[in-house]
């Protein structure tokens, strides 16, 4: 009887992949970049209304604008790392935005870091001259019309 083997299988030439290594390291490659994906987004700033006070109509300014006091929640996990000194990055703080946005994408911008308050307490007394933002702590915080009158 006449037995032949087959012949060995010849390795691949150096430089050339295996087809199933091709694969193997594109599922990683698409997996890891997966993973990025979802702790961006994850670990991004949110910004939430709080509150909305509208300018009462006894109240005009130069501009003849209606505007609006907006008063967000900012929550910013990802400043949980620390990843630079900037002490102004704290996890959650409050905003206010000032101006004729309703949504409070835009306006006079100012930031409430200040501890021992309530800011969702906020109150507001709208004037010719500006507007004052109370807080039941006692703090104050009064806005000029000429910081948000005009669209800035």
């Amino acid at each position: 009887m006449n037995d032949v083997a087959p012949p060995p299988a010849r390795p691949a030439p150096s430089g050339q992949s295996v087809p199933g290594h091709r694969m193997r390291t594109a599922i990683f490659v698409a997996a890891a970049l997966g993973v990025l994906v979802a702790a961006t987004i994850l670990w991004w700033p949110r910004t939430t209304v709080v509150k909305t006070f509208s300018q009462p109509p006894s109240v005009v300014y130069s501009d003849d604008s209606p505007h609006t006091v907006v008063l967000q929640h900012v929550h910013a996990p990802i400043a949980v790392l620390r990843l630079s000194d900037d002490s102004t990055s704290s996890l959650d703080h409050y905003e206010v935005y000032l101006g004729r946005d309703p949504s409070g994408g835009y306006g006079h911008h100012v930031r409430l870091d200040a501890t021992d308050m309530d800011p969702t307490r906020l109150t507001v007394e709208w004037a010719t001259e500006g507007v004052s933002l109370n807080f039941e702590s006692g703090h104050r915080v009064f806005v000029p019309a000429t910081s948000f009158v005009g669209g800035r």
